[in-house]
């Protein structure tokens, strides 16, 4: 019983360190590049996290990444910190940091029409909502007279549109990549190299002459602290932990609550104005965040509207079944419980072996299990596991998976081999 306590403190705990530590980066940023430059402020802050993270992911059991991993996480470390975080730091020279934290917060906006464009996925009518407000509320922001009419604004404004487009590009591509499965080390390589690039760009773009870090005032030096302690050890380890305990969706409300926060700090702290026309776009803006990160929940009356299996199962050349247990056709409606997981390519084999002779027959030999069927999908580096087991009831499931049913059961030599957690499970009615 001692174990499970600490969550009941952590978890608000966590929430409260990724909506108030990264809401208050933007001004630590701002304070920090008023003395060091920008470049070489976030290269150094991301350099010297990403050595500590590397270290306590060592300490906690983290295997030696190979090269693949090494190059991809290279990819995503350059697109999220050096173009994404470095470009967004170097901006706020010219934009406050308020402002710069409510433009930062298109970036799920801007996610949904990349996919769109790229994969051809399209947003269901309450996305498309959210992200229609959503650039209303942009074109209110960056319209208002003091941007348009600054050149120097319009080139801020232009470098984190470069920023959020990296990390929204970064963000869709990184689901396709074998990274470590220690996202504590993960994080700590892309910190080492986009630290390392964002300080070659500092020392080969001319921006360090003059700079002298001796003459440094206090307030620049405590923000540097601040942004490589907290910004990023802390807030990402309690970010890390949020996405083992929590769910994806409230861990997203971080996207709405740091403008907030980095509004009224800037504002507090360093007089930062905020104009009416920059609170209409902020409403505009983070209500449309709140339409793509919610989702609509079932009503009582889904039991009433099953879904036929096969509309479930994945049927294409691309795809291959290796276990196909079906209910009876005389089974009236069952519950789908359906599992998603990622593995890499070079890892695939080992984890199909693992789950036919360990996972299937756990699922098989429970009272109330009506069928399974387990599938998996290469694409590029990375394979995708899916496996729907069917029940007779709540009660059955609830019975073999226990309290906290949304979660799934994993064998520890299943989380070695899994690119992410995949803890979350889906249910739905079906018919056989």
């Amino acid at each position: 019983m001692t174990g499970t306590k600490p969550q009941h403190w952590l978890i608000p705990l966590c929430f409260a360190i990724i909506y108030l530590v990264w809401g208050s980066t933007y001004l630590a940023n701002w304070y920090a590049i008023q003395d060091i430059p920008p470049f070489f402020m976030s290269g150094s802050r991301f350099f010297t996290a990403g050595l500590l993270l590397y270290g306590v992911s060592l300490l906690f059991g983290a295997g030696r990444p190979t090269a693949e991993q090494w190059k991809n996480t290279a990819f995503i470390g350059i697109l999220l910190l050096a173009v994404g975080t470095g470009s967004m730091v170097w901006s706020e020279q010219f934009i406050n940091s308020g402002m710069v934290a409510l433009m930062a917060a298109f970036q799920p906006l801007l996610i949904v029409l990349m996919m769109w464009q790229m994969y051809g996925k399209r947003p269901s009518m309450r996305t498309i909502a959210g992200t229609a407000l959503g650039m209303v509320g942009m074109t209110f922001l960056v319209g208002q007279d003091h941007f348009m009419s600054d050149k120097q604004s319009l080139i801020g404004i232009a470098v984190i549109f470069l920023a959020i487009l990296a990390w929204g590009f970064a963000s869709i591509k990184v689901a396709k990549l074998a990274m470590p499965s220690s996202k504590l080390q993960g994080a700590a390589m892309q910190m080492l190299i986009g630290g390392s690039v964002l300080l070659a760009v500092s020392f080969t773009s001319g921006e360090m002459t003059g700079f002298q870090p001796e003459a440094l005032p206090a307030r620049a030096v405590w923000s540097w602290i601040y942004l490589v302690g907290f910004g990023s050890i802390v807030a990402f380890s309690a970010f890390n932990y949020l996405l083992v305990k929590s769910t994806p969706d409230k861990v997203a409300t971080a996207n709405y609550v740091n403008p907030v926060v980095a509004m009224l700090l800037g504002w507090w702290l360093n007089n930062e104005e905020i104009t009416n026309q920059s609170l209409i776009a902020a409403v505009l803006l983070l209500t449309g965040v709140v339409f793509i990160n919610t989702r609509v929940k079932l009503k009582r009356g889904w039991m009433n509207r099953p879904l036929p299996i096969a509309s479930l199962i994945a049927q294409n050349g691309q795809t291959t079944t290796e276990v196909d247990i079906r209910p009876s056709i005389s089974d009236a409606n069952l519950i789908a419980r359906i599992w998603h997981g990622k593995t890499s390519a070079e890892n695939a084999q080992d984890y199909i072996d693992l789950a036919k002779r360990t996972v299937v027959p756990e699922f098989s030999e429970t009272p109330g299990n009506k069928g399974l069927i387990f599938q998996h999908r290469t694409d590029g580096d990375v394979t995708h596991m899916l496996l729907i087991s069917y029940w007779e009831d709540m009660k059955a499931i609830r019975k073999f998976a226990g309290k906290d049913y949304r979660k799934a059961r994993l064998f520890p030599a299943e989380k070695d081999l899994l690119l992410d957690n995949g803890e979350r499970v889906e249910h739905r009615v079906v018919r056989a």
